[in-house]
């Protein structure tokens, strides 16, 4: 198995290139979570639910699945407000990057990228995990064979070398995966987005339901409005003990709750279990 230090120059610049990176995110965020929330953005983008009435990237075309990829780059290289480079994907810190996708860590690498670096992105939609990483795209790096476009893969061998900027970690996931269907039928029964989002944040409960799903279910104009108090399901539901949290505004309760970690666009509900978890979100005036 090959080692990173086989080529300790190569590693230097990988790490100078993730620096850069991960010094051009916007104030107040970090790599790991603007890469998972871009990574959401992109693949519910892509299955437009609200129009398709889609909930699931398997449930669309393959060319659609393919254009996933450029998505991604597009929003990354937006939200980082880095410029395109003369060639590749992406201009850092002087050093011009490709930028380059795989839902299944099978990165195809064009021949423009042989001897440069490359910007390895892969999520895994069933477990909502996801990995960025950087790799020097030398042929020792790559496997032989090409495909019909000439491009050619990441070895093993490569693999080893991969300077990982994030690896494994959560990113928003499709809720629809695994949801209950008898639940979901009873949802989409009902007329009126804040109906269906009573009806979610009631039984699917101390689970993160991020803001595309609720754009899913919710398909009016302000799908968010259907959350909020005035009237929307946190109204509807507060009477019934039952708390809607936003990652946004109290992503630490929800630490303290015992709730997972939430990404700014997520939402979870829940009802107290203790007279502790009854003060805290009283004293948030959730209840």
């Amino acid at each position: 198995m090959a080692d990173p230090s086989d080529f300790p120059d190569d590693q230097a610049d990988l790490a100078r290139i993730a620096r850069a990176i991960e010094n051009a995110v916007p104030k107040g965020m970090d790599i790991k979570t603007l890469a998972g929330q871009l990574i959401r953005q992109a693949i519910d983008e892509v299955i437009d639910a609200p129009r398709t009435k889609r909930l699931l990237l398997a449930h669309c075309e393959k060319t659609e699945k393919t254009y996933l990829g450029t998505k991604i780059e597009i929003l990354l290289r937006s939200k980082l407000k880095l410029k395109k480079g003369r060639i590749l994907d992406l201009a850092v810190d002087g050093t011009e990057v490709d930028i380059k996708h795989s839902i299944a860590r099978s990165w195809m690498i064009p021949r423009e990228a042989i001897g440069r670096v490359c910007l390895l992105i892969t999520e895994h939609e069933q477990r909502g995990e996801f990995s960025l990483g950087l790799l020097m795209c030398r042929p020792e790096n790559l496997r032989i064979a090409a495909n019909q476009d000439r491009k050619v893969g990441v070895s093993a061998e490569g693999l080893a070398r991969v300077h990982w900027i994030v690896r494994n970690e959560r990113y928003p996931k499709n809720i629809w995966i695994g949801f209950d269907p008898d639940l979901l039928a009873s949802i989409l029964k009902l007329r009126g987005g804040t109906k269906r989002l009573v009806l979610l944040f009631r039984e699917y409960q101390r689970k993160p339901v991020s803001r595309s799903a609720v754009a899913a279910i919710a398909t009016q104009l302000d799908p968010m409005k259907r959350i909020r108090g005035n009237g929307g399901a946190r109204s509807v539901l507060k009477p019934e003990k039952v708390a809607i949290l936003s990652g946004k505004y109290h992503s630490d309760l929800a630490l303290k709750l015992g709730l997972p970690k939430l990404y700014p666009d997520e939402f979870i509900s829940v009802t107290p279990r203790n007279d502790t978890e009854l003060a805290l979100l009283r004293s948030a005036k959730l209840l």
